[in-house]
């Protein structure tokens, strides 16, 4: 794989073997010729360049003819007109334009490490799959299992009964395995944290962003299931169930005990209250306050969060 930022090339013949490779329908029109070395946002458009585009009428067609050697992936039955550069048209616009850079300039990619402990790295644990890389100044206690092709990267630490599933990432700063937040009061009123015995288990597929902190159960595990992402600064407290595909955007924080369902969407600074369920594709807009659980297939918003529609 090529590095961006080379004065290498590559062509649309390359990109269409990425494309068959997948399974993904496309239509090719223009100059089957042109060879980029680099990558670009529609709105940033740079010479030798590939980039994409959600809606074709986002499109200045007089300005992309006036770029050097720029191909364009838009969706597949679209048309765009009077345009001299080569249109990838292909299903998914916006899937398909990141699986081809991410194949072309991998090595662009920081999370995309190869095999390696970094020498700063503590790992205690020997249970550890294939093709793990463990970053600068991370902790990795001897109770932990780690399946193939994780990525952690620096200043993380992993303690307590953790399990990672296989191919998920884990950004920098993050904190996997703390104790939770629950107390009782002892015969003079004062609060004593209560015994966290619980672990977390991580499944496959899945990325946590940076500086996130997600606590490990109290009689029971923390839950997080495969493809789940979470943005960076989220808390997930202890005994919290994140389901299959469910998306945690920045500033998020989960009170323990809560359920998130499956495929829900949680935008920036959403406050969940303990023990309650948010259903399954559900959609919490910005800053929503859910205090109550929230049923499947909403959206809602506000403080507190009330349902405004279906989703």
């Amino acid at each position: 794989m090529m590095k961006a930022g080379t004065q290498m090339k590559f062509g649309i013949r390359q990109i269409e073997e990425i494309l068959r490779n997948y399974g993904i329908k496309y239509e090719i029109v223009g100059d089957k010729d042109t060879e980029v070395s680099y990558y670009c946002p529609l709105n940033q458009l740079k010479d030798n360049s590939i980039t994409w585009v959600r809606n074709i009428s986002d499109v200045s067609v007089p300005l992309m003819n006036s770029i050097q050697n720029v191909i364009l992936v838009a969706e597949l039955g679209k048309n765009l007109e009077g345009a001299v550069f080569p249109v990838i048209y292909a299903e998914n616009a916006h899937r398909t334009f990141f699986r081809i850079v991410q194949h072309l300039f991998m090595d662009a990619d920081p999370e995309m490490k190869g095999a390696r402990i970094e020498r700063t790295a503590i790992i205690e644990t020997s249970k550890i799959g294939n093709d793990l890389y463990v970053g600068h100044h991370t902790y990795i206690g001897k109770d932990v299992i780690i399946g193939n092709h994780v990525r952690v990267m620096h200043n993380v630490v992993i303690q307590g009964k953790v399990e990672i599933g296989s191919y998920t990432v884990i950004e920098s700063g993050t904190t996997i395995g703390a104790c939770g937040f629950g107390h009782y009061n002892d015969e003079d009123g004062n609060p004593v944290c209560v015994p966290h015995f619980g672990g977390v288990k991580i499944g496959e597929h899945v990325k946590i962003g940076a500086n996130n902190a997600i606590s490990r159960g109290c009689l029971a595990d923390t839950v997080i299931e495969d493809y789940v992402k979470t943005d960076n600064l989220c808390h997930i407290a202890h005994n919290d169930h994140i389901k299959h595909g469910a998306m945690l955007t920045a500033g998020t924080i989960i009170s323990g005990s809560t359920t998130v369902g499956e495929n829900v969407w949680l935008a920036p600074g959403t406050l969940l209250n303990n023990a309650i369920t948010v259903g399954d594709n559900a959609f919490l807009g910005i800053g929503a306050v859910a205090t109550k659980s929230i049923p499947e297939g909403v959206i809602a918003a506000g403080v507190p969060a009330k349902i405004l529609r279906n989703r």
